[in-house]
């Protein structure tokens, strides 16, 4: 079970509020109504509106970089108010609160402990509006297991959990594709290709129909302005503009083909 430092706990949060409204400033603020001693860490606020897929790249490349028995709240609901479900899961190191809408699709059923649905009449109201779940039941929710209630008093238990299905690598003729999972705000094009799947054979990259050239390791091996293809810090295929942005380039979407093309032996 996942330890949790009740003298120091810690709360990130991930959502698609952005920063110019109050929403996030209100759910961090029911948070340390409920316990004053929480650390409040923003993963992002930007996610773009109503992104679950982004969302799931962005928590899972960022959960494990904090402290055992943090709690990773993430909003990112376009179904709020609907019958979608309000949970909380706790893992071997890490609790997780959020909309049931496959936003922890990454996380293993081996790893998952214990995963409740937010319904306990003790702790939450059965008359709550509709339209703001992050500040009416998810923030009190991580507030209560960042002070140590137990995670099986917030609700009944849940079996299955929903899923959703990141965009494939697929293997292809001479090579791989791949398609856009997430768009930085420097532009650069993040792909479903993984290092792993490239297992370092040396690959040409394509965007769509365009030629970007043999994977690179850093920006500086493109000249200022130049495509490239590279392996992020996160061991994704990524494309980026050295000094520039590779989406207004392309004027590229979430879901855009990118490939690697293997070059013969």
């Amino acid at each position: 079970m996942a330890f949790l430092d009740v003298d120091n706990p810690i709360v990130t949060l991930t959502t698609d509020f952005g920063d110019r409204d109050n929403y996030v400033g209100i759910v961090k603020g029911i948070i340390s109504r409920v316990n004053s001693r929480v650390r409040l860490i923003d993963i992002t606020n930007n996610i773009p509106p109503f992104n679950i897929p982004a969302a799931y790249y962005q928590l899972l490349t960022a959960f494990r970089s904090f402290p055992e028995g943090t709690i990773h709240l993430a909003v990112v609901d376009p179904g709020v108010g609907t019958e979608r479900r309000a949970i909380a899961i706790e893992t071997k190191d890490y609790f997780f609160v959020g909309p049931d809408n496959g936003i922890f699709s990454f996380l293993k059923k081996s790893d998952i402990k214990n995963t409740v649905e937010l319904n306990s009449r003790k702790y939450f109201s059965t008359n709550i509006p509709a339209t703001f779940h992050g500040r009416d039941l998810f923030g009190p929710a991580a507030g209560l297991l960042s002070q140590g209630v137990a995670i099986e008093e917030l609700g009944n238990p849940v079996k299955k959990l929903t899923k959703i299905v990141q965009p494939a690598c697929r293997r292809i003729k001479g090579g791989l594709s791949g398609k856009v999972i997430y768009i930085d705000r420097f532009g650069n094009l993040v792909s479903s290709i993984r290092e792993k799947d490239i297992g370092g054979r040396k690959g040409i990259v394509k965007y769509a129909d365009e030629r970007i050239g043999f994977l690179k390791k850093t920006f500086g091996e493109a000249a200022p302005g130049r495509l490239l293809g590279y392996i992020n810090s996160f061991g994704y295929l990524e494309i980026g503009v050295n000094r520039g942005s590779a989406e207004n380039h392309f004027t590229a979407s979430y879901g855009d083909k990118i490939q690697i093309l293997f070059a013969s032996p």
